[in-house]
């Protein structure tokens, strides 16, 4: 692969040999490219792209390095989203991309990113024999797939299909990115559109949090207890539909209103309050759940003035002892590991405050 000019001499092209087909209706280019073009009309689009773990470039550094060593090294194809640039001649089954123009990529983004690194790593070596190294980095053949026409969705589901069956992608950006699943657009809609909190207090790419209010996947699941008491994600339990969309919108929308209002002052510091646990938030869900099994009317507020508000939400809180919560003595913080377990007894907790508050029972 070479620059080359095409027609007009004032522009150049960079020319990859390859072939043209289909695959799910869309075209695409099957073609070889070194890591060294690669890197110059590489784009990354963090609207379809996950953040870079740091530990999966490392590992994938080691296994290049085993290559410098000697050994035969392979990776599997790199997809890319031309956007409509470039073009693919046919007559001479090339793909010409002017030199100023990018790809997004698809997948694939750790692998050409530990060729980044060890490649200025060589750079800024005065080792003669790193000379040889960076010269078989910058020529390292890559297979890449490019597709010219997506739609930035069908960019985001092509790379949750890919994700989804290999490297792990988080619940988060699978809500996120699919958009035939109802419960899901419910939660984009919430985070979008809640009146009094703002988009960015939702995690809407990472696993978890440590700084906002949830993860969106936390807002699924919390939707999936606090309107059907689902405690464990199964698609064919869901009752979402068009007629009750208004409707478990509006509970998951109140819910937050009353969380903000109701949490414990700096409940967002974790070392110090479990309430902004995901497995506590549906706790929460399922005793409201509960509690409007028995009374469709029943007001959720009831439930947050007269229990949440009320509950020892610090790590301090003797009761989940009690409740068989497993408490680390050494961080001096409970463990929310098994999370049907956690909520399920949280839930528990919060009905037993209620009903003693309200004169539901004697309180023992």
């Amino acid at each position: 692969m070479n620059f080359i000019d095409i027609a007009d001499s004032s522009r150049n092209y960079i020319t990859m040999f390859g072939v043209q087909g289909n695959q799910f209706g869309q075209k695409v280019v099957a073609a070889q490219c070194t890591v060294d073009y690669i890197l110059k009309f590489l784009e990354v689009d963090k609207s379809v792209q996950r953040e870079i773990i740091e530990i999966q470039v490392s590992n994938i550094s080691k296994y290049i390095q085993y290559g410098l060593d000697g050994n035969d090294i392979y990776f599997p194809p790199l997809i890319f989203s031309s956007r409509g640039r470039g073009e693919f001649d046919q007559l001479n089954n090339q793909f010409l991309l002017k030199t100023e123009d990018t790809m997004v990529i698809l997948d694939g983004q750790h692998r050409i990113k530990a060729f980044e690194v060890l490649k200025k790593r060589l750079e800024s070596s005065q080792d003669p024999e790193n000379k040889e190294k960076l010269k078989y980095i910058k020529n390292f053949p890559l297979t890449i797939q490019i597709y010219s026409d997506l739609t930035l969705e069908q960019e985001r589901q092509l790379f949750t299909d890919v994700n989804t069956k290999s490297a792990k992608v988080s619940n988060t950006l699978l809500v996120m990115y699919k958009d035939n699943d109802l419960c899901g657009n419910l939660v984009k809609d919430i985070i979008i559109n809640h009146p009094s909190i703002s988009p960015d207090k939702f995690e809407t790419r990472a696993k978890t949090t440590t700084t906002k209010l949830m993860t969106a996947a936390s807002l699924y699941n919390i939707s999936l207890t606090l309107n059907d008491g689902i405690l464990v994600r199964k698609s064919t339990q869901n009752k979402i539909n068009d007629d009750n969309y208004p409707l478990y919108r509006k509970n998951v929308e109140d819910f937050l209103t009353l969380l903000m209002k109701y949490a414990p002052d700096q409940s967002l510091d974790r070392n110090k309050y479990f309430i902004m646990n995901p497995n506590a938030l549906q706790g929460i869900a399922k005793c409201i759940h509960q509690l409007r099994q028995n009374d469709p009317d029943f007001d959720m507020e009831n439930l947050f003035q007269s229990s949440v508000r009320l509950f020892d939400w610090s790590h301090k809180n003797k009761e989940l002892k009690q409740a068989g919560i497993p408490f680390n003595t050494k961080t001096k913080k409970y463990r929310f590991t098994v999370g049907t377990r956690i909520a399920t007894r949280i839930s528990e907790l919060l009905l037993k405050k209620y009903l003693y508050h309200t004169g539901g029972y004697t309180h023992v």
